[in-house]
């Protein structure tokens, strides 16, 4: 089945046309070409898969079937389009299929009482002076992180998806809009609904003194 890659992001830059002429090698029968794609998105990939399914081992799997599949539809690429965008779309719908055959669902952050505020906590301040307050400071940075992870794998996937792309993949909202086929006002309303969701569950989990 023929691939629809019109609705992914144009390339651009040497990175792009490097991929392509990988491609293109791949495609004349030199395999280990398509291990140099692998070596340098295989973090990227990995990264998206465990952030959307918070399970490594099914990461990793994603992250496998995800390279399988697009290296079996090479022949379909088409170099106008970004391959770093059709490639975490695969990750993306393979996550998505994932969730949908999960017999039991997890407790959502829909269900937590939401702020009216719409800052998201993602950064601290840095004003520290001692050594023992450096220590403390990076301690609690590190508790932030690892509430704010707890807050994102509670979120609805379809906000999940758009909260991960835009603060963890860094990706631009146009991006975000082509790898999930949506209309970018819809993009920028899910990122702000799951901001709200997640701030929300933040301050049921840090002291109004540490905010």
């Amino acid at each position: 089945m023929k691939l629809v890659l019109d609705s992914l992001g144009t390339t651009k830059g040497p990175m792009e046309n490097e991929d392509y002429r990988l491609i293109k090698l791949c495609l004349r029968g030199k395999k280990e070409a398509f291990a140099k794609l692998v070596d340098k998105y295989n973090r990227r990939v990995f990264n998206l898969a465990y952030r959307l399914t918070s399970n490594p081992e099914k990461a990793r799997d994603i992250s496998q079937e995800a390279f399988i599949k697009v290296y079996k539809s090479l022949a379909n690429y088409n170099p106008e389009y970004k391959f770093s965008s059709w490639l975490l779309k695969t990750v993306n719908n393979l996550c998505i299929d994932y969730h949908r055959s999960k017999k039991a669902s997890n407790a959502s952050l829909e269900k937590i009482i939401e702020s009216g505020a719409e800052g998201l906590l993602l950064s601290g301040a840095n004003n520290s002076v001692t050594t023992e307050e450096l220590v403390e400071e990076k301690l609690e940075q590190l508790e932030l992180k690892s509430i704010i992870r707890e807050g994102i794998d509670l979120l609805p996937m379809d906000y999940k998806s758009v909260l991960v792309f835009r603060h963890i993949q860094s990706l631009s909202y146009k991006e975000i809009s082509q790898i999930l086929d949506l209309p970018m006002g819809t993009v920028k309303a899910r990122i702000f609904r799951a901001r709200k969701l997640l701030k929300g569950f933040l301050e049921t989990k840090i002291p109004e003194d540490k905010r």
